[in-house]
């Protein structure tokens, strides 16, 4: 008897205090909530690509070497920086890059002012400041740019070198222009993204060099423009965030 009555103290006494252990006991913690991934911040990059374009010499009595074909590669750094509101994304980016943008013609007739027989132009660096307006579409961003280029043109006719005439027969040039083009972006890793963007550019129509003394001598003006598939690789860093801008 005197069992049965303390084994039910017993009992009685473990339901009473099971909610209190139970309130003791640790709570598993929430999953952390799923954060959306952004284009805002800043970010820098490499790029690399192969451009291609046409040029042509001519001097001011009109003689030309008509349009001759120019390629090659280009590789570079990039920095720019996006701000995003929904799904647009308004951006800004710099890039400046090597070039081996090349091509020559042969005409015994037109590129023979110091005795050789070859016209040739060269792009040697190219830089852009554009800025860009896309549509983020689950971490893939579709976007326009446009903005400024600039570029070292060096052309002439080969033998490089002063003239009997008084001037030189080649020349280099820092060029202004313009570039306009499209890229895809996509987040592949927290931070990092990959894009392929296709840029036209154009440096304009100027004087590259002057074969003859310049005093009244015979300017020769030398196009360039042509055309950019780059692939490049950014890492962002998210400074508008920590300064609370979203």
């Amino acid at each position: 008897m005197r069992f049965a009555v303390a084994s039910g103290l017993l009992v009685a006494a473990l339901v009473a205090s099971a909610p209190a252990v139970a309130a003791d006991m640790p709570l598993k913690a929430p999953p952390a909530p799923v954060v959306a991934p952004t284009w805002t911040g800043t970010y820098i990059g490499i790029n690399g690509g192969w451009g291609w374009g046409t040029t042509n010499h001519t001097d001011l009595f009109g003689v030309t070497s008509n349009d001759f074909s120019q390629s090659g590669g280009v590789a570079g750094l990039t920095y720019g920086g996006n701000w995003q509101s929904g799904q647009w994304v308004l951006g800004f980016e710099s890039d400046l890059d090597w070039s081996n943008i090349k091509g020559t013609f042969t005409s015994a007739a037109l590129c023979s002012v110091n005795g050789g027989n070859t016209c040739f132009t060269n792009l040697k660096w190219i830089s852009t400041e554009r800025l860009r307006v896309g549509l983020d579409y689950n971490g893939w961003l579709l976007y326009g740019t446009g903005g400024a280029a600039f570029g070292r043109v060096d052309a002439g006719q080969n033998p490089c070198g002063p003239t009997v005439f008084g001037g030189n027969s080649c020349g280099e040039k820092t060029r202004f222009g313009w570039t306009a083009g499209v890229g895809v972006e996509k987040m592949f890793l927290p931070h990092w993204s990959a894009k392929l963007e296709y840029l036209h550019f154009d440096l304009g129509n100027d004087i590259n060099y002057t074969p003859t003394a310049t005093g009244g001598g015979n300017a020769v003006h030398v196009a360039e423009r042509g055309d950019m598939v780059r692939l490049g690789i950014n890492y962002q860093f998210d400074f508008f965030g920590l300064l609370g801008v979203h």
